[in-house]
């Protein structure tokens, strides 16, 4: 499945963990014992029954969550409350999508850094993305990055079975 696909199916079919591409990139690129695997190039669900049943019926260029524009707004609302209520702020199962954070992701074992030679261009672009996001948000330095994941998996990939 291409890599924009992939995330367009984990906000279809999920929307509640996975409202925004950062909440699936996270997942992806972040998480150890995300449930996918490295094969010919992509990402792909090892155990989703529904992802081997199902495609899109249309290309898309670029995955949108459903409803992104009440998600912006709602999370704008949720920094304005947890601002007015300080330490009184609590996350509960209605608002913990909008107290989005990152997952570190581990340079030994996360897909952001530990991918094939093989990677398909599309999925290199979502990595990349995913890369900036985590640079933005100050989760990892630009330092090593970019350019440097080339570097870092050319050394690292000695260990990796590749697919």
């Amino acid at each position: 499945m291409r890599a924009e696909e992939t995330l367009q199916f984990m906000m279809d079919f999920y929307p509640e963990p996975y409202p925004t591409r950062k909440h699936c990139l996270n997942h992806l690129f972040c998480s150890i014992g995300n449930g996918y695997d490295w094969r010919k190039g992509e990402l792909v669900d090892r155990d989703c029954e529904f992802s081997k049943r199902y495609r899109l019926v249309e290309t898309i260029e670029k995955a949108r969550p459903r409803n992104e524009e009440y998600y912006q707004s709602r999370l704008e609302m949720e920094k304005v409350i947890k601002r007015e209520k300080g330490d009184g702020y609590r996350i509960t199962p209605q608002n913990i999508k909008y107290n989005f954070e990152w997952n570190t992701p581990s340079k030994d074992y996360s897909y952001l850094y530990h991918y094939p030679k093989n990677i398909k261009e599309d999925w290199i672009t979502l990595l990349k993305e995913c890369e900036q996001m985590l640079i933005e948000d100050g989760i990892i330095h630009g330092d090593n990055q970019v350019e440097g994941l080339e570097e870092l998996q050319e050394k690292q990939s000695g260990g990796m079975q590749m697919i």
